[in-house]
């Protein structure tokens, strides 16, 4: 008999967290989620405009009404399932840019009441804080959602100053919907960037990861029950 445990009872070796992407429609979660997928030891790098690539946990493609795209990428330490909120449909048209920030603020919604571990909160350095950040912070708050990385997208577009604004602004906001806005990490990143090789923005994604293994603490999951009669969980 092979010494490899089944496929269903074998623990992960390293423990698995769930985090959602957040933030006004148009901010690059999507194409944030693709860059960190991409990343990882023998990953191949993305073109830009790659966000097709998003598949179910099972490897197929979202369904039409599939309300996350999920996204998977490990770290040292962790894995990590992302699920991006997918705008609905309706019919047969696409929410024009800046008006999905409620079609993706039901998706994130329930995604918060289901129990994320934690979550990334996407803002542009074009556009700073739009009516959909905050939007998404009052569900997360409501959802009980604690655990809230910064990430700071298109920042290749910015200045240092320009970008120092904008973060600010991110702060005040966290702050002023009851998060720890002076601590939370935030980091500036260029998905699109990185997706294409570029040495500081793969760097930045890095830094990204990092960000999220340092300050979303594991969660405490409670024991599954043994299997009656096998002694397996």
């Amino acid at each position: 008999m092979s010494g490899l445990s089944h496929p269903r009872t074998a623990p992960f070796p390293v423990p698995h967290l769930t985090i959602g992407t957040l933030g006004h429609s148009g901010h690059g979660k999507t194409t944030l989620a693709v860059a960190l997928a991409a990343r990882g030891p023998g990953a191949a790098p993305r073109r830009p405009g790659s966000e097709a690539a998003a598949v179910r946990p099972d490897g197929y493609p979202p369904a039409r009404r599939q309300r996350f795209r999920c996204f998977r990428y490990a770290t040292d330490t962790r894995h990590y399932t992302v699920l991006d909120p997918a705008p609905r449909v309706v019919s047969g048209t696409v929410p024009r840019r800046g008006a999905g920030a409620s079609v993706r603020g039901r998706a994130d919604a329930s995604g918060v009441r289901t129990g994320l571990d934690g979550a990334l909160l996407v803002v542009s350095v074009r556009e700073g804080v739009r009516p959909g950040t905050a939007e998404q912070l009052a569900l997360a708050r409501r959802g009980g959602l604690v655990h809230l990385v910064v990430a700071l997208t298109m920042a290749e577009a910015g200045s240092d100053e320009v970008s120092e604004r904008v973060e600010h602004q991110v702060r005040a906001l966290l702050a002023a919907h009851g998060f720890a806005g002076g601590n939370l990490p935030a980091v500036r990143v260029s998905a699109r960037r990185a997706l294409e090789g570029d040495p500081r923005w793969t760097g930045s994604i890095e830094a990204l990861l990092d960000a999220v293994d340092t300050y979303v603490p594991l969660p405490e999951r409670a024991p599954r029950p043994r299997h009656p009669g096998t002694g397996v969980r």
